[in-house]
């Protein structure tokens, strides 16, 4: 967001009042702090209007309730996830130890990334981090919490956990690794998994909700509307998360403007000829083929990019995208006058659908390309639910031909029922129409 002189200069003179107060500085006071005359107040309330509900906020009629927001979500002004860091780096010990002994002198991306980030998080917080690649295996055989900074902000990480035991990769790295391909996307994607499991432990469940709608349906917003959504008071134990979520638009690429997808909102890839497309491939083909068309989204310009805020690619990528079908679903369902939660019990499977005469079913939807029963058979059937679904795209038919071999795998998947989306909005049509004619 760009700082006016006028935010900027009074986010300093609450901060320091605060160092010393408990209680907020009347509208005088802080006419005298930025160096006014008192008779200025009005001009100093509007601009504090202006930055309500993102720096500060007050209670009405209460002369000293002003209290500023950034003391509590600022701490840095460069973020660097030390989880993140620490995933990088077992990521990269896991492929460097899958090498022949002759090519593990060529250091594995997810380990040059790691300990790019020790350097720098260094530098911003003194300490040194190793220079090469010997340094690097001398320094992870001794245990975490003693050489890598902020490594006690990992809750519940014992003392004596290291990344190597005896030139081997310990266990301990093989749980903080993440598999397949794009390294940087799936380590971005994995905070997901942070905020599911602190979620699970602490019983957020409306907090993990809101979390996984924004990253849905705002994977691209205003710097004000982030700003809000971080002093949100049930985001308060997800703050961090949203932090390594969303990153501003900038970091993505630098373009003298920005087109958004109507489909996913998210900035479009620039192609080598000038045009742009979505950077999922299905996702532009979607949009092509939309009937009625979809509307093209308001470009942001590059003066205008530093006010906007974007989820990493791997965010867009493995939660954006999947959960777009999520909530296609969802809104057809409750269209018709069904029930449906999204993310029921903290996310156990994709939504519940509650239907008359107490009929439920637990619904997990998948976009994939391809069938595979090992990974159909970790969809387990739902004992408290009256039905079990899996449900894919109907776009995605051509390439899973579920009517061909829908009865071969549901023979194998101990009663749990693969469809397509709109057999399954048939089916609850059909339940509807009979309830309204009984």
């Amino acid at each position: 967001m760009a700082i006016t002189k006028h935010r900027q200069k009074i986010l300093e003179v609450l901060q320091k009042w605060f160092q010393t107060s408990e209680q907020g500085p009347t509208l005088e006071e802080l006419c005298q702090l930025l160096g006014m005359h008192p008779r200025q107040k009005a001009t100093v309330q509007r601009w504090l209007q202006t930055m309500r509900g993102i720096d500060v906020e007050w209670e009405a009629h209460s002369a000293r309730s002003l209290r500023l927001f950034i003391s509590e979500l600022e701490e840095d002004s460069v973020q660097i996830p030390v989880t993140e860091t620490l995933r990088y780096l077992a990521t990269g010990l896991v492929e460097w130890e899958r090498k022949s002994k002759e090519a593990r002198s060529h250091v594995p991306e997810a380990l040059r990334i790691g300990m790019s980030r020790m350097y720098l998080t260094a530098l911003l917080h003194g300490g040194e981090a190793p220079g090469n690649l010997p340094e690097l295996l001398e320094k992870v055989e001794e245990p975490v919490i003693d050489w890598l900074p902020k490594a006690s902000a990992i809750k519940n990480l014992s003392p004596d956990v290291t990344l190597l035991e005896e030139g081997l990769v310990s266990d301990f790295a093989q749980h903080w690794q993440v598999d397949g391909k794009g390294v940087v996307e799936q380590v971005q994607e994995s905070v997901m998994q942070d905020v599911l499991g602190h979620c699970r432990k602490l019983q957020l469940d409306d907090a993990y909700r809101g979390f996984r709608y924004s990253v849905v349906t705002r994977p691209t917003l205003s710097y004000t509307e982030y700003r809000r959504m971080l002093a949100t008071p049930m985001f308060h134990h997800l703050r961090e998360y949203l932090r390594q979520t969303y990153v501003e638009l900038k970091s993505l690429a630098e373009h003298n403007i920005y087109y958004l997808c109507p489909r996913c909102q998210y900035p479009q890839k620039r192609r080598s000829d000038g045009t742009y497309r979505c950077r999922n491939v299905f996702c532009e083909r979607l949009c092509a083929g939309s009937n009625p068309p979809l509307l093209p989204l308001p470009p942001i310009s590059k003066t205008e990019a530093h006010d906007w805020m974007v989820v990493t690619p791997g965010m867009h990528k493995y939660v954006t995208l999947p959960g777009l079908w999520e909530m296609f679903l969802y809104k057809s369902l409750t269209r018709q006058g069904v029930k449906v939660t999204l993310w029921p019990q903290i996310d156990e499977y994709d939504l519940l659908v509650e239907l008359p005469r107490k009929v439920c079913w637990a619904i997990d939807v998948k976009d994939w390309t391809h069938l595979r029963l090992d990974r159909l058979k970790q969809v387990q059937y739902r004992l408290d639910m009256d039905e079990t679904f899996v449900v894919f795209p109907d776009q995605r038919e051509h390439l899973l031909r579920l009517n061909v071999v829908r009865n071969e795998y549901e023979a194998e998947l101990a009663g749990v029922r693969l469809v397509l989306m709109n057999e399954l909005i048939e089916k609850v049509k059909e339940i509807m129409r009979s309830r309204n004619h009984a």
